[in-house]
């Protein structure tokens, strides 16, 4: 399974994909087992960091409840010694086959969590908020990727800008003197939108995201109003 399947599994199981993307993907998930396993892994995993609770233990009376209705005085008939012993290793054997099987599966399980798990680890994702009287309701949404130095933005309700004019979209990196230039997107129209990105420059720890408005093409540095930014 690639880099780029493995990316789209993160984002549909975080609800990202858009509906056309998920339509195909969900046909993908029913023909790849693969696939459908690392879903099912990575949806574990997202429920896991979501919805963490300390354990409670079972009331300490119960096993003694339990064992007070297990039926007693009941004799059991075992057959002569010469005809129970093969019968008896021979369930042996398949007790310890059956073990080593659910072990086997309980570790592939167990490492398919945890790989699940790093591959959220390798995600951050963060919320752009609206700095638009104009458009309050304006969101931005990114998913950065600093393994693979790859994002993906999804905005909302960001007014389409003018001709003359494009939106730019800047990482924090406090290595670095200004903001880093994670390219340019045009909207012709006022609907949610995703745009992959990759930055003009390494970042590594990146503190925030922002989308300014400015002229054509792009700049070095921000010059135009902010429109959305994290907090």
């Amino acid at each position: 399974m690639n880099e780029e399947t493995q990316e789209r599994a993160s984002l549909y199981v975080l609800g990202l994909l858009e509906d056309r993307e998920v339509a195909q993907f969900e046909k993908e998930i029913q023909s790849d087992p693969e696939l459908r396993g690392l879903i099912d892994e990575l949806d574990a995993t997202a429920a896991q960091l979501a919805h963490s609770a300390p354990f409670h233990p079972p009331p300490a009376g119960l096993r003694a409840r339990v064992l007070a209705q297990a039926p007693k005085g009941r004799v059991t008939q075992f057959p002569r010694a010469q005809t129970w012993i093969p019968w008896a290793i021979a369930a042996a054997l398949a007790l310890t086959a059956s073990y080593l099987i659910s072990e086997r599966n309980h570790l592939r399980h167990r490492v398919n969590r945890l790989e699940a798990r790093d591959l959220f680890a390798e995600i951050q994702v963060a919320s752009l908020e609206s700095k638009l009287a104009s458009a309050p309701q304006a969101s931005g949404v990114v998913v950065w990727n600093e393994k693979r130095q790859r994002g993906l933005l999804q905005v909302s309700q960001l007014p389409p800008n003018a001709e003359n004019g494009d939106y730019e979209l800047w990482l924090v990196d406090r290595r670095y003197p200004q903001p880093v230039n994670g390219g340019v997107f045009h909207l012709v129209k006022d609907e949610a939108g995703q745009i992959g990105f990759q930055p003009a420059q390494p970042v590594r720890d990146a503190k925030g995201f922002a989308i300014s408005l400015e002229r054509k093409g792009g700049v070095m540095k921000a010059e135009g109003p902010i429109v959305l930014a994290t907090r």
